[in-house]
């Protein structure tokens, strides 16, 4: 495990010449900087050289990075065994038109890229874009934690800790909200990641949503086949169109599991490059899991309105509330915590199911089931698949990030054309799972 401080030269428009500080008093005081956008363009914009402090930890199969200096971003997650970050980098740092519809001159964001925590309202915040205070720490197991703040004031605060731990793929999140004053806040969080997992930074035609629901609810679409907004509609598949896959979409499409999170995991996964990321938290506490896209094709937002080089992302955005039209509330003093898990996976052909421990996917093929396990450390057990209880494959194995389990299961003679299916990696000592995919009803032939 190692740690450095080190700075990062990223192209950046002179925006921050036009910003002047406000406070949004409908919503605690909430300090925040607004753009003279029309100032601004008048001087016809070009981005220049701007150094950044940037952070960076590595273990033996991922290098983070993150951006104190643009809202306490994680910015970089990339998996040592492919070489590709799984985060969206964006190459300028560029001033959209997007942002809160609160203030005048709110509706700015910067689609830096990375993974940024958005408070106390929707559409990104008002903290991504400015410097968050931080602190590194070693623990006595060796990992490394970053400790981000967004500041001491007397109103709703937000603490960040980013862990990377020896030998594992994944980093956790611990989320920390806290309300200093004497009176209740309502407010809204969420944090948001930008994806572009494999090699291209940006999404291929391969590019899938994985959310275990059955339905879900638009946010904003200006796709004619889709709902209109608040609407629900089926997931994955809508009106005989499998909507889990980005190159079926036409215009842009943001959408929440409906009626809340559940499942605890969410992913999104490059088929062309046969890699994702993968978000595992606590859907009892982070009550929302939302997914966003431009579209795909013509009909798409224009990359022109983020960046310069035609980059472009997904995102998958996680919150207090089940929506962006809920509010939270913190009493008076209270503070509410969780952790959440981020990974990436390769070499999994999509992905079925995830938990901390990794990430599992099973699909029919000729002769049996393709059964893959990518662990997120390490991992020497017994692998076991069972088909409607009756156990059809175990096998001792040992497995690594770099590694994982892919083997053709062979289906006896009398599997039926539709079974629940069970696979769980276990400590063959204890028979405490490692993984443990719960009873999913699959098609088998």
């Amino acid at each position: 495990m190692t740690e450095r401080e080190t700075t990062i030269t990223i192209p950046t428009y002179p925006y921050a010449a036009f910003l002047r500080d406000a406070v949004d008093t409908e919503h605690g005081n909430f300090p925040l900087k607004v753009l003279d956008r029309a100032a601004y363009e008048a001087t016809n914009p070009q981005p220049a050289p701007k150094e950044y402090r940037l952070i960076v930890l590595e273990n033996e199969f991922l290098r983070l990075t993150l951006l104190p200096e643009l809202g306490g971003r994680v910015y970089e997650c990339i998996f040592k065994p492919t070489g590709h970050n799984q985060f969206y980098r964006n190459p300028v740092i560029k001033p959209t038109r997007w942002g809160p519809p609160t203030l005048e001159g709110a509706n700015w964001w910067l689609a830096a890229g990375g993974l940024e925590w958005g408070l106390p309202v929707e559409e990104h915040g008002y903290e991504w874009g400015i410097p968050w205070d931080y602190r590194i720490a070693r623990g006595d197991d060796g990992s490394i934690t970053v400790r981000l703040s967004d500041g001491d004031g007397d109103r709703l605060r937000a603490r960040v800790a980013v862990t990377l731990r020896p030998g594992r793929v994944a980093f956790d999140v611990q989320i920390t909200l806290e309300n200093p004053t004497g009176q209740p806040v309502r407010y809204k969080f969420w944090s948001n990641g930008m994806l572009a997992p494999g090699s291209g930074n940006k999404p291929s035609e391969g590019l899938q949503f994985i959310f275990p629901v059955s339905e879900m609810t638009v946010h904003s679409t200006n796709d004619p086949r889709m709902p209109g907004p608040g609407q629900p509609f089926s997931w994955p598949i809508y009106q005989g169109r499998d909507v889990s896959w980005l190159n079926t979409w036409q215009g842009y499409l943001g959408f929440f599991e409906r009626p809340a999170a559940q499942g605890d995991f969410v992913a999104v996964y490059d088929h062309v490059d046969d890699e994702g990321m993968v978000r595992v938290f606590p859907s009892n506490v982070a009550h929302g899991a939302k997914g966003f896209a431009f579209g795909w094709g013509e009909a798409a937002i224009s990359p022109d309105n983020w960046t310069d080089d035609g980059s472009g992302y997904v995102e998958l955005h996680g919150g207090v509330a089940p929506t962006f039209d809920d509010w939270a509330e913190l009493s008076a003093g209270q503070t509410l915590t969780w952790q959440e898990t981020w990974f990436p996976v390769a070499g999994l052909g999509g992905i079925l199911y995830a938990e901390k421990g990794g990430a599992v996917n099973v699909r029919p093929e000729a002769g049996g089931l393709r059964v893959n396990l990518f662990p997120t450390r390490p991992l020497s057990g017994r692998l076991i698949v069972t088909l409607d209880d009756r156990r059809i494959f175990a096998e001792d194995v040992s497995l690594r990030p770099d590694s994982p389990f892919d083997e053709l299961v062979t289906l006896p003679a009398d599997a039926p054309a539709r079974g629940r299916v069970e696979v769980s990696l276990v400590d063959p000592r204890s028979g405490r799972p490692y993984v443990a995919m719960p009873v999913q009803e699959l098609t088998l032939r």
